[in-house]
């Protein structure tokens, strides 16, 4: 049998390392490409007349630039100490700190920006209209500024405890523990679980709202005013932020879970640490999978989306087709004189 074949058991770690490196090496590089190109067409579309004043949307734009920024930052610093030969992480204490912090604080932000689109649309789809009154986007400024913040102040101890030791890394013994349980509730399982439980509620009042619509009168003047919203508008944005609740949650927490096991778990060796290697390398690009889907997630769920980026790049199309006669125009006129 193949199992007790010495020579067999010795291919099939060699293919798991030529796999893992493969994978550790094109995979960024994908991550990166594909990533980019979405979050600049989230930013494109978000900031359209029709998107920009709705508190989902913008919440949706906030989330897409931080997640540009953990793409841009985290996959780019991960590719160059893994294959382009940059040592800097392990050789300037600054960096190493900063970097660890940022590849912390970045994506946080981004998450809890996608939170606050479900309880956005949570709040906007009540029967109650207090409960309605906090989607406006006087409150969605605050909340943005109180996010960034809470995401910067909650991650300052990386700051603190990592260091070179020889190599950048936190404090040994119990606060290793500390952090590593910081990263996967913090940023995992608790905004995730939220997420799942307002998108629950959302669809909840959706259905409530369908029931009592014969019997709801028109807004009174007691409801803050707020930017008119269409209805398609607000069911394509609930469908957006439900299909985005599901996937981010179901690639994040594979992360999660794979990684609080290998904090928590025995010690591998052999074999096994071959295969735990393959599995941290793979739940990895899960999680930088999670920041580089957005734009295609949306454009494949929500017909509203896919409208708006498609006039959006027919708007500039036509400023850049129509400035060129006038360009060409203005060096002729300058050559003849």
């Amino acid at each position: 049998m193949c199992n007790k074949n010495i020579s067999c058991i010795l291919t099939t770690q060699a293919t798991i390392q030529i796999v893992t490196k493969q994978m550790t090496y094109y995979g960024p590089i994908i991550l990166l490409i594909v990533g980019i190109i979405g979050c600049l067409c989230n930013f494109l579309t978000f900031t359209s007349p029709k998107l920009r004043q709705n508190p989902c949307a913008f919440y949706f734009l906030c989330s897409s630039i931080f997640e540009f920024l953990t793409i841009t930052f985290g996959l780019s610093t991960r590719l160059a100490a893994d294959y382009l030969g940059s040592n800097l992480q392990n050789t300037n204490r600054i960096y190493c700190k900063i970097r660890a912090y940022l590849v912390s604080a970045i994506p946080l932000i981004a998450t809890y920006f996608i939170l606050l689109t479900a309880i956005d649309r949570c709040m906007s789809s009540s029967i109650h209209i207090r409960l309605r009154s906090f989607s406006q986007m006087k409150i969605v400024y605050r909340s943005v500024i109180i996010t960034i913040l809470i995401g910067l102040l909650s991650c300052s101890h990386i700051l603190i405890t990592y260091d070179l030791r020889p190599k950048c890394a936190t404090l040994y013994g119990a606060y290793a523990i500390f952090d590593g349980m910081f990263v996967v509730f913090w940023l995992g399982f608790i905004p995730h679980i939220l997420m799942l439980i307002f998108g629950l509620m959302t669809l909840i009042h959706i259905r409530q709202m369908r029931r009592r619509r014969p019997q709801l009168k028109i807004i009174t003047p007691i409801e803050p005013k707020r930017p008119r919203n269409d209805t398609k508008t607000d069911t394509q944005l609930i469908l957006m932020m439900l299909v985005q609740v599901g996937l981010s949650s179901l690639l994040t927490l594979t992360r999660m879970i794979y990684y609080a096991y290998y904090i928590l778990g025995p010690s591998l060796t052999g074999y096994n640490k071959m295969i735990g290697s393959f599995l941290m390398s793979f739940t990895t690009l899960l999680y930088y999978t999670n920041y580089a889907k957005s734009f295609y997630i949306y454009t494949l769920s929500s017909q509203l989306f896919r409208s708006v980026f498609l006039q959006r790049l027919k708007e500039y199309g036509q400023k850049i087709f129509n400035l060129n006669p006038l360009v060409l125009k203005n060096v002729a006129t300058s050559q003849t004189r």
